[in-house]
């Protein structure tokens, strides 16, 4: 169900049947918000399913303002402010080999700009960092592997790669051509299973060794340029 909000102080409104206000951007600088962002969308299947959930829109632009979610058990409600959003639209991330030849990465980020400065704080905190390279996240909802996916590695780095063992709740599928000595990432994954599934359409990705390596989360600040 939506509300549209009339009166922000006293929090009268009006019941609207329930639909979807689009608005991927918005003009609110200091605090915008995009209706199609992923995390918005999730929480709303989540929450519908186990609340009565009311979504407060902003008058007369429909901007989602307020959610409140109901008990519907017990009666118990709660209100959350929606302040803004942020959005990866154009995910990398940062992979790290380590001197034993272990591969992990780290993001999702914005851009490869984002993903380059985060090694920084890698090696800061890493004794057995060797080196990280930015890459782009191929999205897994597309099979079909473009060029601008695969990315070339030093000559030495290639045979000795492996998938570390860290453990992460996400994964992120690298596709390593040993003999190209190139590599394309595709994720994330919400596990080692979902990406140990995927498989390209056509390509070298068919032939290419296939690491599931562990995707590490970086905070807010550093996912953006």
């Amino acid at each position: 169900m939506n509300r549209v909000l009339t009166d922000l102080e006293s929090g009268s409104g009006t019941t609207l049947p329930s639909k979807e206000f689009l608005m991927r951007y918005g003009t609110d600088d200091e605090h915008p918000f995009d209706t199609d962002n992923r995390a918005w969308r999730r929480l709303r299947d989540v929450t519908s399913e186990h609340f009565d959930a009311m979504t407060w829109n902003r008058d007369p632009d429909g901007r989602p303002v307020l959610l409140t979610l109901r008990d519907m058990r017990t009666g118990d409600t709660v209100t959350l402010a929606v302040l803004d959003s942020l959005e990866i639209r154009d995910p990398h991330a940062l992979l790290a080999v380590h001197t034993n030849g272990e591969l992990s990465a780290h993001g999702p980020t914005s851009g490869t700009e984002a993903a380059h400065s985060h090694a920084t704080t890698l090696a800061l905190n890493s004794t057995t960092l060797a080196v990280t390279r930015p890459v782009p996240l191929h999205d897994p909802a597309v099979t079909d592997l473009p060029d601008a996916s695969w990315v070339d590695l030093p000559p030495d780095l290639a045979p000795i790669l492996r998938p570390a063992l860290d453990d992460a709740r996400t994964a992120v599928l690298v596709l390593l051509d040993r003999t190209e000595g190139s590599l394309a990432a595709i994720g994330p994954f919400p596990n080692h299973a979902a990406a140990d599934t995927w498989r390209p359409a056509d390509g070298p990705g068919h032939t290419a060794d296939r690491l599931t390596v562990p995707l590490h989360p970086i905070t807010i600040e550093q996912a953006q340029p």
